[in-house]
């Protein structure tokens, strides 16, 4: 129990992530030549962001229109890492990379559609070039173990600060996820105008939106319930006098979950 306490109290101080206003950070190595009868050419590019992102690789067979667009994936175990295969045609292939994050901010961008990466698929003056090492792999920091004190707060409503104070910060951050929600939504609302933009790509925004609904609803009716429970817990709490002995203090468990059309909440405890 007092290990669950210790949490509701962290996530309570913790303040909601600021929202993010930036492009998909690109960075690639372009490829200038592949090996004879080569059917691929392989993409890598190490890309950050915020926020949910999606990359893509724009190309074309030598000058004029540019093909579908092919969606990069995630590579396993790779950090930030994402790659694409490209299917060779002719003499040379010209493409650049874009990423748009979830709200809509880009493009990121390694090349640009006037100025394209070029890549000789001949096969001809082939250099043997090294694959390029795979990022470092960086230790998890080690959380600070930490413990709430039992004694002393609120001077007997213990729990009920406890509640109070994850009520708050749930109801926070469920007020941040719908604000973020409407603001992907309304991104999402535009990129539905652009023809260009592939139906994967419009459907992974869409799934990540939906989900960051999910959120908000969650953590606003889980903050309202736990807000509710310690009004509750103030009168049964009894405060502890000097040199009074403690006297019965209630206890018990709220939860809630989201439920079609709004939220359901349970309670149970001893009084």
């Amino acid at each position: 129990m007092r290990s669950l306490a210790a949490a509701a109290f962290l996530l309570a101080a913790s303040p909601a992530r600021t929202e993010d206003t930036a492009a998909p950070v690109i960075d690639h190595k372009p490829v200038t030549r592949t090996e004879k009868g080569a059917k691929w050419v392989q993409i890598f590019a190490r890309i950050t962001d915020e926020s949910k992102f999606f990359p893509q690789v724009f190309f074309r067979y030598g000058p004029g229109e540019y093909q579908k667009p092919i969606d990069m994936k995630k590579i396993q175990g790779q950090r930030h890492e994402w790659g694409a295969n490209v299917p060779t045609k002719g003499d040379a292939i010209e493409y650049y990379l874009e990423a748009y994050d979830e709200y809509g901010n880009g493009p990121g961008r390694s090349g640009s559609p006037e100025k394209p990466w070029r890549v000789d698929t001949t096969g001809e003056t082939m250099a043997q070039v090294p694959p390029a090492p795979p990022p470092p792999v960086a230790a998890p920091p080690e959380s600070p173990r930490r413990a709430a004190a039992s004694a002393g707060l609120g001077g007997g409503r213990m729990w009920t600060w406890i509640a109070g104070g994850a009520g708050v910060g749930l109801l926070t951050g469920g007020l941040w996820a719908g604000s973020a929600h409407r603001t992907a939504d309304n991104a999402y609302q535009q990129r539905l105008q652009d023809p260009t933009n592939s139906s994967s790509s419009l459907k992974a925004q869409y799934d990540a939106n939906r989900s960051l609904g999910t959120a908000a609803t969650v953590l606003t009716v889980s903050g309202l319930v736990l807000m509710a429970g310690s009004v509750a817990l103030w009168f049964l709490e009894v405060p502890r006098d000097g040199g009074a002995p403690a006297k019965k203090v209630a206890s018990g468990v709220i939860g809630a979950a989201p439920v079609e059309g709004g939220g359901a909440v349970a309670m149970a405890g001893k009084f």
